[in-house]
């Protein structure tokens, strides 16, 4: 009976470890994918690490009050592919996010697109690839529809 006990007692604990280590991508229980924020300030920190990249920027609001906001990113292999370095952006850089805002409205932000001092853009690689493969799937379609 004891060994029947804890072979449940260790199945148990492996689900729910097995849920947990998933459970930190999840996006919807944090972020609201039906809304976008834009919030425009300057860099003050940015780790270009797994599993998520993260910055902080510092906003100073229409009243003057300042706000720092934490972004988050896909992870260093994502950006990296994309050609992201530690040196793309700088701390002192005059930046413009924009992205999913949290459920709860705190200053926290799901990277979607930053747009530089310059004008440059740099996008969310996992959204420059549904775009690029949305543009394939129409191209085929066209195509198909021209035989």
């Amino acid at each position: 009976m004891i060994p029947r006990r804890a072979a449940r007692v260790a199945l148990l604990v492996l689900l729910l470890q097995h849920g947990s280590l998933h459970a930190h991508h999840a996006f919807s229980p944090v972020y609201d994918g039906s809304k976008t924020v834009t919030i425009t300030g300057t860099l003050t920190d940015f780790k270009l690490v797994n599993p998520h990249a993260m910055m902080t920027i510092d906003v100073v609001e229409k009243a003057g009050k300042r706000v720092v906001w934490t972004v988050e990113m896909p992870g260093l292999l994502s950006l990296t592919r994309l050609g992201w370095t530690e040196k793309t952006v700088a701390v002192g850089d005059r930046l413009t996010v924009s992205g999913n805002p949290t459920h709860t409205g705190s200053a926290r932000v799901a990277f979607k697109k930053i747009v530089l001092a310059n004008g440059t853009e740099l996008l969310d690689p996992n959204e420059d690839r549904s775009s690029t493969v949305e543009e394939q799937r129409r191209e085929r379609a066209r195509q198909r529809q021209q035989k």
